[in-house]
């Protein structure tokens, strides 16, 4: 073989090696940012007056594939964002105009200070703002344009992120409003995109926007780890204006596995072995189409792939993907007077966005890979509902804690103790029972009962320094990792099993 061939068969192998590669895992973002003119959810922003728009409202919704639409010459358009809020940096998706742009905030729209100027062409494919933050309740776009057009994905970022919020879905999907749950409240986030964006993973991840470079491989690809399982109606995608095949997959439970070094990875040839739920083409390089699936897909592991016809030297794209939320939760304390005297306090505290109010949700698996999903967002939830109801006088009649698929109810006993019960529905179907008696010196009993999905129960042990059977007080493995063993037997007799429970939530 020539040296030449040679040389081009390793080349080519090390080309097939690079693209048929694993991809690790992104280190998940803690908290997301989210647009704070997006009208509904956690923002109350309204549009206040415009001129030279056409479609205008689209500048309010996060469907990041709806336009407006703007005449050559000047054109403005105000909006209220209700409060003031602090803001740092915007951007939009440029089809056509061109000219120049002026962003402006105001607290009373008395007076105007410019955040930033840009002067932009046609081809131009996103214009961005960036600028020191401003707190402001009035945002001002103005436009000086030579050549008109539309412009899609307006966004406004600052210091507000998802945390302290969960979305509700009803168990079939079809109630409440679409909503972006990619790109707004919905606990979204990358957990792999390849090939590396250019724009850097941090920026890419933390907004959505993803501009990758040039590479051998044939397909972009996000894939996305909503935190619990959603029921998701349709897709959208905002990219570079040239031709583009655009697939969506769900998955079960995504294919994962530790690498080398010890981290999780994705093998990309698991697509091969999957059909996609949803297709769609931009024949034409409009640089925006939909996807709407055969069904509604319900998943918590969702992927965003896109081939271009040929290998751009970059491709930008952001994604999205529609499903309807009957509900937005964050943050409060409500407080009940009750006919009989008594007082109820409901205090939530949403958690982290990633996964958040999973113990609540009303959507549940098909197959077991999905109940495990979405049993395991159950388990990782840390948003907390706490239910306190006092007497007259203020004393403590009940305090009911619920965190993720555990509640837990802790009454007084009359005789200066507590009984607490804790009730954990496990992802196997059963459900697991702990009661813990304390008297009024601190000493405790715990009795755990299992009752498995086919009604039957498995008792345990009580344990404590008050149980009958543990007459020399031998205190049970402290490691709340380790469960207890079995008590021995003799002469054939059955044991007695004690199932080891996380330790229950109990109210401050």
């Amino acid at each position: 073989m020539k040296p030449a061939s040679t040389l081009a068969l390793l080349a080519s192998l090390l080309a097939v090696s690079s693209v048929q590669a694993k991809w690790s895992r992104v280190p998940i973002i803690k908290e997301k940012p989210v647009d704070i003119a997006v009208a509904g959810g956690h923002s109350s922003a309204s549009l206040d007056s415009s001129s030279g728009f056409g479609q205008v409202d689209a500048l309010l919704t996060d469907d990041i594939t709806k336009a407006a639409t703007v005449s050559a010459g000047k054109s403005f358009a105000v909006i209220n964002l209700g409060k003031p809020v602090l803001i740092s940096q915007s951007s939009f998706t440029n089809d056509g105009i061109e000219g120049r742009a002026t962003l402006s905030a105001s607290a009373d729209k008395a007076g105007w200070a410019v955040l930033e100027e840009k002067v932009f062409s046609a081809a131009d494919r996103t214009v961005e703002f960036k600028f020191a933050g401003m707190q402001a309740k009035f945002i001002k776009l103005e436009f000086a344009l030579s050549k008109g057009g539309m412009l899609r994905n307006l966004a406004f970022f600052g210091a507000q992120t998802d945390k302290g919020y969960a979305l509700k879905q009803s168990a079939d999907g079809k109630s409440g409003k679409p909503m972006n749950l990619i790109g707004g409240l919905g606990g979204a986030r990358v957990i792999y995109a390849a090939p590396r964006p250019a724009n850097g993973m941090d920026t890419a991840v933390t907004y959505n926007k993803f501009s990758f470079p040039e590479s051998d491989e044939k397909y972009r690809t996000i894939i996305y780890d909503f935190g619990q399982l959603r029921i998701l109606n349709e897709f959208g995608s905002v990219h570079s204006p040239r031709p583009v095949r655009f697939e969506v997959f769900a998955f079960d439970s995504l294919p994962e596995k530790e690498d080398w070094r010890g981290r999780l990875a994705f093998d990309p040839t698991e697509f091969n072995q999957a059909a996609p739920v949803a297709v769609a083409e931009d024949t034409q390089g409009l640089g925006v189409l939909k996807a709407k699936p055969a069904k509604s897909v319900k998943t918590r592991y969702l992927a965003l792939r896109w081939e271009p016809d040929f290998n751009p030297p970059d491709f930008s794209a952001s994604g999205s993907s529609m499903g309807n939320v009957s509900g937005v939760t964050t943050s409060t304390t409500t407080t009940t007077q009750n006919a009989d005297g008594t007082t109820t306090t409901v205090t939530t505290e949403v958690g982290d966005a990633f996964g958040a109010g999973a113990g609540d949700s009303d959507v549940t698996g098909d197959n077991a890979g999905q109940q495990s999903a979405q049993n395991q967002a159950q388990q990782s939830d840390n948003t907390r509902t706490t239910t306190t109801v006092t007497d007259s006088n203020g004393n403590t009649l009940s305090t009911t804690v619920e965190q993720g698929n555990t509640t837990t109810t802790t009454t007084p006993d009359g005789n200066g103790g507590t009984t607490s019960t804790s009730k954990t529905d496990n992802g196997d179907g059963s459900t697991t029972t702990t009661t813990t008696q304390t008297d009024a010196n601190g000493n405790t009993t715990t009795t755990t009962t299992t009752t498995n999905a086919d009604g039957t129960t498995t008792p345990g042990s009580p344990s404590g320094p008050n149980n009958p059977n543990n007459p020399n007080n031998q205190t049970p493995n402290s490691d709340p990792n380790l469960g207890t063993s079995p008590s021995p037997t003799g002469d054939g007799a059955p044991s007695a099993s004690t199932t080891q429970t996380n330790p229950p939530v109990t109210s401050p």
